[in-house]
């Protein structure tokens, strides 16, 4: 017999009340503003930081943000905002393409 891979409790409890897979348990988000400004949810730390990219380990991945004149507008709580040209936002390990 072959057996599905079963979800965790909180996974679906979250899809049988239709709310946000994430909401009793860690884990990220991300917000655009077009391609100027990036808030991300669920930041555990700062793995690298230059004006052309911006490397942070969160709850549940790792992300990437490249672009140009990269600044950090705050990052308090868990919570991060990085403004300037952004070209990508790559999740899982960070690449070494730029």
């Amino acid at each position: 017999m072959n057996k599905k891979a079963k979800k965790p409790i909180s996974q679906r409890i979250c899809e049988s009340l239709d709310i946000p897979v994430g909401t009793f348990g860690r884990c990220s988000s991300t917000e655009a503003v077009g391609n100027r400004e990036v808030s991300l949810c669920g930041c555990e730390r700062l793995v690298s930081y230059t004006d052309v990219r911006v490397i942070l380990k969160l709850c549940d991945n790792t992300v990437s943000i490249c672009g140009e004149g990269l600044t950090m507008r705050s990052f308090s709580g868990g919570r991060i905002s990085v403004c300037g040209r952004i070209d990508s936002i790559c999740y899982g390990e960070a690449r070494d393409d730029k």
